[in-house]
């Protein structure tokens, strides 16, 4: 149902149940999308995990797995939109407006090095990302990478990835205020920062170590990030920017979800339906993408280069009845393998034109990074900063 091609919920369910009668004719269906709809709300916390860990374990088995000598991974949310009903908007509230439509938040890990899914959270419009985040925290590999935006960084995140083990390398902007020099004998010149907010300092709470490391982006504005990577035998600058850089995948993926696979509205009108036809759309861009990736990854050609629209167009087309390649007889897998996007050099540029109603967003600027003062001092000396302790 994730992947078809309906505007309406019930639509998708007749269409795949009239799919499924040809192909997979000795289950037994239902015929009533209610009665699918409650007893899915019923197994769902058990067959969701289920789901969830298969997938995973695919992803385990594919090549490509590392960024440099990095499991590497990033973190990021959006909003889709709800209908607006009673309902809905006392669960979800209105966030931006009063009686305004209702709002789902979606948090997800993704994998950089395959484009794929690792583990997502949902819930209304005004959860927070950071909470979801620290949700999923226990489900990241063992000495992974954890890769975010400026939206993330905060004391209290830090100080729990640090007690996970969890290494991180997050972008600051000029929200953020960092210290220098606070007199420790393992402090690197120009690379040793700390994030130590004022709220924390009276409650005589130790600093956060962190590495700064300054790289420029495509316009050649510099972009401020810090690690929890200390050395930088294990983790260089140049490294730290190309890890970054594949942060992008992130947006990639949620312009998969909500446009390609238009996913941007819900269509269930109430809650509980709302949240598991998320769920669920959600699940179907995983699974949508690791088919394609997997024949992608056993020809030999990069993950990274494949292409969600050719992968749906060929995944609807044999649901439909229909070769799943128009021009020619291959089969299946061998059409998924070739779901690659372009790779000839363009004439002129892809990007559509500048509609004004078109959100402007601008690049966070430099974080405010200064020396501290005699308090501040002070304080550091009673107090031993928090790291990753190897």
């Amino acid at each position: 149902m994730a992947w078809g091609e309906q505007s309406q919920v019930v639509e998708r369910f007749v269409t795949v149940c009239g799919f499924l009668r040809k192909t997979c004719r000795h289950w037994n269906l239902g015929s009533s999308y209610d009665g699918w709809v409650k007893a899915h709300r019923r197994e769902a916390p058990r067959l969701i995990p289920l789901v969830v860990s298969r997938l995973r374990k695919t992803m385990q088995e594919l090549p490509h797995q590392r960024c440099g000598r990095w499991d590497a991974y990033a973190a990021d949310g959006t909003q889709a939109a709800c209908p607006r009903t009673i309902v809905n908007q006392q669960a979800m509230g209105d966030v931006g407006k009063p009686d305004g439509i209702p709002l789902l938040s979606l948090t997800s890990v993704m994998h950089l090095r395959t484009g794929l899914p690792w583990d997502f959270r949902i819930g209304p419009g005004d959860d927070s990302e950071r909470a979801h985040l620290r949700a999923m925290l226990d489900q990241l590999p063992a000495q992974s990478l954890l890769v975010t935006d400026a939206g993330f960084i905060g004391y209290d995140l830090c100080c729990e990835m640090l007690e996970h083990q969890q290494h991180f390398l997050l972008r600051v902007g000029g929200n953020i205020h960092l210290l220098t020099d606070l007199g420790y004998d393992f402090e690197v010149e120009g690379e040793t920062v700390y994030l130590w907010p004022e709220k924390q300092q009276r409650q005589n709470l130790p600093p956060v170590m962190l590495r700064l490391i300054v790289t420029q982006d495509e316009q050649k504005q510099p972009v401020y990030l810090v690690t929890s990577v200390l050395d930088q035998a294990e983790l260089t600058d140049a490294e730290a920017a190309d890890v970054y850089r594949l942060r992008w995948g992130v947006e990639v993926l949620y312009r998969t979800a909500k446009q390609t696979m238009e996913h941007h509205t819900m269509c269930s009108r109430t809650p509980e339906n709302c949240y598991l036809e998320m769920t669920w759309a959600f699940l179907g861009v995983w699974l949508l993408k690791l088919i394609s990736v997997m024949q992608i990854a056993a020809a030999g050609s990069d993950p990274l280069s494949v292409s969600p629209a050719q992968t749906r167009n060929a995944v609807r087309r044999t649901m439909r009845g229909d070769r799943p390649c128009a021009r020619s007889r291959r089969s299946l897998a061998r059409v998924l393998a070739g779901c690659q996007i372009d790779t000839y050099t363009r004439r002129r540029p892809k990007t559509s034109r500048n509609y004004p109603r078109k959100k402007q967003h601008q690049p966070p600027g430099p974080p405010k990074i200064k020396p501290p003062n005699s308090t501040q001092l002070r304080k550091a000396k009673q107090l031993t900063p928090l790291k990753i302790q190897r």
